[in-house]
């Protein structure tokens, strides 16, 4: 299934309904928190995953347990799904590809905390675009510094539950086999929601 670059229709995010925290948005003019990278601690590990196709988009589901920490909440990961071209923006413009890792924290309520971060596909290379079985995890994230703000789910009711961590630094697909399953299983990016009143804060 390759990737349709036609334009996306707004509407099938009419957000008239939604609340105020709405997700993706443009990064800008956030706020530098000193020590704010001591608030995030990513545990991952390459692992096996299993690839299903659920009506509104790819998701990879790990076999195994990976978890991050986020203000000293444990959430654990339920999926990895990429976005084609990115969902956020940098400064007016977004970049090629972004992968979303979600995790879920279950206490009186359920919470999210999703650590996106761009990934560069490089050159297109000869591969069919299944589903990879196995992702080496810690290869995908950058480390450094990154962008915080409470938002939304970005596909099915928008719930807005998300703690969102958006890493600054892109990083190389070398797996070729990933790189051909983003490039044709891809979700559509939802287009840039309002900041509103809230604050989008930085490591700088």
């Amino acid at each position: 299934m390759p990737f349709d670059h036609s334009p996306v229709n707004p509407g099938r995010w009419d957000s008239d309904h939604m609340g105020d925290q709405q997700s993706p948005i443009n990064l800008r003019d956030a706020v530098v928190v000193p020590r704010l990278a001591d608030e995030l601690a990513v545990r991952w590990r390459a692992d096996q995953f299993r690839a299903q196709d659920e009506g509104h988009g790819w998701r990879l589901r790990p076999k195994g347990e990976h978890v991050v920490s986020l203000g000293g909440l444990d959430f654990r990961l339920e999926n990895v799904h990429f976005h084609r071209p990115s969902e956020h923006w940098v400064r007016g413009r977004p970049r090629g590809a972004e992968m979303h890792a979600v995790h879920l924290r279950a206490d009186d309520v359920l919470r999210a905390c999703v650590v996106a971060v761009f990934v560069d596909l490089g050159e297109p290379g000869p591969s069919e675009g299944k589903p990879p079985s196995g992702i080496d995890l810690p290869a995908l994230f950058p480390g450094g510094g990154f962008h915080r703000y409470e938002g939304s789910l970005t596909t099915g009711e928008f719930d807005e539950i998300v703690s969102w961590v958006v890493m600054n630094e892109p990083v190389q697909v070398e797996d070729p086999a990933l790189r051909a399953f983003i490039r044709t299983h891809a979700d559509h990016p939802r287009p840039v929601q309002p900041v509103n009143r809230r604050f989008v804060l930085t490591t700088g």
